[in-house]
């Protein structure tokens, strides 16, 4: 049973995979969680560390950098991924404009050096294309609070947090300021087969805008080839928050499992279409709680990643990051 005097409170985003959660539809078993969504990104993203929830869908691109700079509350991953998918694209570029493979010597607009999907497209960008990251002019949308200075950045454009910023510089790269744009969206479900609202929508606004690498059928030759599939934000709670409460890891394990089996319900016909696609071409239900030999090919590929850009000092094994012993893979 739960030990603690007071609620575990974990701070999430609304979305698919945590819905039923949210509205109460699925509870923790032997536990008092509460799950709050009425809270800002940035909340999310570092509440924990600054000691404001038990835990929170941060990003895992934070949670093994704050690790090696031992930054804040100490806490701890559990293998409950709940965004993630194929960053191809997010790299948006200009119809009739240069290749990607010319983007060296170009200006490229990212929302933060720290955003986990930029760290991903900079490092696809550098194996499959060789446009390595020294090469390119590398400029932020956003200021420098929770970011990192990077040697590799020129500039920032400091505009403020929200999809207006996100809107502002599409509109910049449409005009020909900048060669490309790695977009923050692309959070949304098949991702093999696009859809996501937020990267859709500004597509729409500016047509002459385009997903260079957004071919399916390209997406899934990568897959196949590395076996590499982005993590983005998983659970993450304080360390002394599990160690008062043994028992509460797996329970959230347990938890998040049926609230996805009570999302899928919900699927209407051509969602479940496209699930059930996305899962039979990767071989993987890229949606189910764990640490599968795909997990922790991504999670060391992301740490390969996040050398490369000079931001990381020391390397992790998967182990360390998800220390403790639940069968995640039952």
């Amino acid at each position: 049973m739960n030990e603690h005097k007071e609620p575990v409170r974990i701070a999430l985003g609304d979305n698919l995979w945590t819905r039923a959660l949210i509205d109460g539809t699925v509870r923790v078993d032997g536990f008092a969680v509460e799950f709050h969504s009425k809270v800002t990104l940035p909340d999310r993203l570092h509440g924990v560390r600054e000691g404001k929830w038990h835990g929170s869908d941060g990003t895992l691109t934070d949670y093994i950098l704050e690790k090696d700079a031992g930054l804040g509350v100490p806490k701890i991953s559990l293998p409950i991924f709940m965004l993630g998918g194929f960053r191809h694209r997010t790299l948006l570029m200009r119809r009739g404009g240069i290749p990607v493979a010319n983007l060296k010597d170009g200006r490229v607009l990212l929302p933060r050096v720290l955003t986990p999907g930029a760290v991903y497209v900079r490092g696809l960008l550098a194996d499959e294309f060789g446009v390595m990251r020294e090469s390119i002019h590398w400029y932020t949308i956003h200021g420098e609070e929770e970011d990192a200075d990077w040697k590799w950045l020129r500039g920032r454009l400091n505009k403020p947090e929200g999809f207006e910023a996100v809107i502002a510089a599409a509109e910049m790269l449409s005009r020909g300021e900048f060669d490309a744009l790695i977009h923050p969206g692309g959070h949304g479900f098949f991702s093999l087969f696009g859809g996501d609202q937020m990267l859709g929508g500004t597509l729409e606004r500016f047509p002459a805008l385009y997903e260079p690498l957004g071919n399916a059928a390209g997406i899934l030759a990568w897959f196949r080839k590395t076996k590499i599939y982005p993590i983005v934000h998983g659970l993450q709670l304080r360390s002394d928050c599990l160690e008062a409460a043994p028992g509460l890891a797996a329970a959230l394990v347990d938890a998040f499992t049926r609230a996805w089996a009570a999302s899928e319900a919900r699927l209407n016909a051509r969602e479940r279409d496209l699930l059930e696609r996305e899962k039979s071409l990767l071989g993987f239900d890229p949606y189910r709680c764990g640490l599968g030999d795909v997990q922790r090919r991504t999670i060391e590929k992301l740490m390969d990643y996040l050398q490369a850009d000079g931001l990381l000092r020391r390397r992790f094994t998967v182990q360390e990051l998800f220390p403790l012993p639940v069968d995640y893979d039952r």
